[in-house]
């Protein structure tokens, strides 16, 4: 078992707190989180990754754990959080990286490979599918989609108001969300036709799952518990004025080798039917597996059929290590 070690690296204007496996020289795999999470998502990858020859880092994000942010939401958009990635790179001593995200961290990830393609040696994005340019602001989508129903999305729209119902119970709220997203929860969860709140209709699980022991659950709410949520929540609150940025732009083509999981139960997957339909016109040097018995959180849930498809996806593109 590969030692994980932890520190602090200084990068675009933040110290971000890193865990890294393995020796640095190697290759760079750079992991990046997504949301309710932390670098400890990557738990069961990186040691993997240390013994196949590879230096794996895996920041807490901008507004998160240890590395914190600001307040102000215009510091949570695609612009500044692309430049954090590049940031990572530069400060860890390289010239280019392979990527490895899932959730916000794999929506990152691909803005990253299309501003920065030079930088990106391969890509391994999880849970959300890339669609090239939305033709109107999210949130705009979003009401037209779900009218007067919830959406979760636009429920965080709201200053103060999801900060305060998850962080009145940071255990509880995680562990509801981690079970109902899973795929031993999702079948369960049934929001109510009233639904005003984020957690409501989220189903309490019986125990803790075997990829999110009580001592990895624990783990995650200290983070959140120093950190609070609204630096996560921002990176929703921005995706207007990242929109906003970048609708003129005119190359939304991902050129590098890239690899893309899901898994079969992901209501996110799921929701994201066009965007994975749209992918292969994006991304021409695409694989895609979609693995069964899977939700949302892919690299913990189904952790050694994940390692599997990167190393051999890595193995194909880097010629092995």
């Amino acid at each position: 078992m590969a030692f994980t070690q932890e520190r602090k690296v200084a990068a675009n204007g933040l110290e971000f707190f890193v865990a890294e496996a393995g020796e640095p020289g190697k290759p760079l795999v750079l992991c990046l989180h997504g949301f309710p999470e932390c670098w400890a998502s990557w738990r069961y990858q990186l040691p993997v990754l240390a013994q196949s020859g590879y230096y794996a880092v895996a920041p807490d994000l901008r507004g998160y754990g240890y590395t914190g942010g600001p307040k102000d939401v215009a510091a949570y958009r695609n612009s500044q959080l692309v430049e954090d990635v590049i940031g990572l790179i530069d400060a860890l001593g390289y010239d280019s990286a392979i990527l490895v995200a899932h959730d916000w961290g794999c929506g990152l990830a691909w803005q990253v490979a299309r501003r920065y393609p030079k930088r990106i040696n391969a890509l391994v994005g999880m849970s959300v599918p890339y669609g090239g340019p939305a033709p109107v602001a999210p949130t705009v989508a979003m009401h037209k989609l779900f009218r007067d129903g919830f959406f979760y999305m636009l429920y965080f729209q709201q200053p103060a108001v999801p900060e305060a119902e998850l962080e009145q119970d940071v255990t509880r709220s995680l562990k509801l969300v981690f079970h109902s997203l899973s795929s031993e929860g999702i079948q369960d969860y049934r929001p109510a036709p009233d639904n005003t709140a984020f957690l409501q209709g989220m189903p309490e699980p019986e125990e803790q799952p075997r990829w999110m022991r009580d001592e990895d659950l624990a783990y995650y709410v200290e983070r959140f518990e120093h950190s609070g949520f609204t630096g996560p929540i921002n990176w929703y609150r921005a995706m207007d004025l990242s929109w906003e940025e970048e609708r003129d732009d005119d190359n939304w083509e991902i050129p590098v080798p890239t690899l893309f999981l899901g898994g079969m139960q992901d209501p996110v997957i799921q929701f994201g039917q066009k965007a994975l339909q749209r992918m292969p016109d994006y991304v021409p040097d695409l694989r895609t597996v979609l693995i069964d018995q899977c939700g949302h959180w892919i690299q913990m849930e189904q952790a050694a059929e994940v390692n599997r498809e990167i190393l051999a996806f890595l193995e194909e593109v880097e010629g092995g290590q």
